[in-house]
């Protein structure tokens, strides 16, 4: 018994070490694949590290990006920046297989040409769940759902350790599911940032209004039908970044999601000093594959908040009016909600519909046209332009 009881538990071992290798090989390259697609072929965004080394953990296994480097540049006016972390890393509780966890350092620098910028959070967790036939497929879309959560994010200065701004939490929730059909839900989501604030000493200096707060910013969104995720993440991804087919290849899967009855829905909400705003629409498309659907957005208190933005900044009086002179038509007032907005849109073949009042056709979309646009105009030469300058 003593024989056979220590043979099961070689075995056991031996099973065990094996997979505890496979996992750590799996996120060995996972890591590294998708460092790979942060560096574009523009050259706008460049990644790189040190090494990458494996964790000891039998109960963990865990893969680490060393010293990284994240180059990134605007065109214009073309001037870069780099992030610089002494870590990522990555990992997958043995008794939580499907379960990817992301980790970054509770301290990055942020490397400008004006300066250092240092970048602190309370706490960091992502997270990754992964579809069961992924663990051994490849070919699999991995991702079955994300979910963020960092609190008490600090950015300041690093030279003069001023701060500069805070967030008290940003959380976001994302579910997948890659293989839906027409009438299936195939991406959902829900994005929120609160407790947007400036320092004090900023918000005296800039006369920032509303005491430099932002109460809360909401996202929502919701795809369904037969989006091919897998393909629109490797089109669309970091990696396609300035090559010449990433639009139409985008185009493309946008166009037969919406053939095979595609439709979605998205909202917005946001709450800054007296004032809420509440946005939202959706979409769905005709046999042409063309585009109808609604979108709402409302308001409140906007007289309390112009008032406050024209006593912080008076030289935006004449374009507040402007704006309200615009607005008119779908502006009221009450006791309870003073000024507010209200506005209703319905759009289709019929035209488009704002506040019951036609306000004219919807221009067709040439799916054609825009997978295949023609080619700029060049003056004649050598396609410089110069042909086309005044003396």
């Amino acid at each position: 018994m003593a024989k056979w009881a220590a043979a099961v538990v070689l075995v056991v071992a031996i099973g065990w070490g094996g997979l505890w290798w496979y996992a750590e090989a799996r996120l060995h390259d996972a890591l590294t694949s998708y460092a790979g697609q942060l560096t574009t072929q523009d050259g706008l965004s460049a990644f790189s590290y040190d090494s990458i080394s494996r964790g000891t953990d039998p109960l963990i296994a865990s893969a680490t990006l060393n010293n990284v480097r994240w180059n990134l540049a605007v065109p214009d006016p073309g001037e870069s920046g780099t992030i610089n972390l002494p870590y990522v890393t990555s990992w997958i509780d043995v008794f939580n297989p499907l379960v990817m966890h992301v980790g970054l350092p509770s301290h990055i620098v942020v490397t400008t040409p004006r300066g250092m910028l240092d970048v602190t959070f309370g706490s960091f967790a992502y997270s990754i769940g992964l579809a069961p036939r992924a663990l051994f497929n490849t070919r699999v879309y991995a991702l079955t759902n994300q979910n963020l959560a960092i609190s008490d994010l600090d950015l300041a200065i690093a030279s003069l350790h001023f701060p500069v701004l805070h967030i008290d939490s940003i959380t976001g929730r994302e579910t997948i599911n890659a293989g839906a059909g027409p009438g299936q839900v195939e991406l959902s989501g829900e994005d929120s940032i609160d407790g947007v604030t400036l320092p004090p000493a900023l918000v005296a200096l800039a006369h920032v209004p509303f005491d430099g707060k932002i109460t809360h910013i909401g996202f929502g969104l919701t795809l369904s039908g037969p989006l091919d995720m897998a393909a629109l993440m490797q089109h669309a991804g970091p990696a396609q970044i300035g090559s010449p087919d990433r639009t139409k290849l985008v185009i493309q899967a946008l166009h037969q999601w919406a053939a095979h009855g595609g439709h979605g829905k998205a909202s917005l909400t946001v709450n800054i000093g007296p004032t809420g705003l509440e946005a939202g629409g959706n979409v769905a498309f005709d046999a042409q594959s063309q585009p109808n659907g609604t979108a709402d957005v409302t308001a409140d208190h906007l007289d309390a908040f112009t008032a406050a933005l024209t006593s912080a900044y008076p030289q935006m009086q004449q374009s507040v009016v402007n704006m309200e002179t615009q607005l008119s038509p779908y502006l009221t007032t009450s006791a309870s909600a003073g000024q507010s907005l209200k506005v209703a849109i319905v759009y289709g073949k019929p035209g488009v519909v704002v506040n019951g009042t036609r306000m004219g056709d919807l221009p067709p979309i040439d799916w054609t046209a825009l997978t295949n646009p023609p080619p700029p105009a060049q003056a004649p030469g050598d396609g410089s332009g110069a042909a086309n300058t005044a003396p």
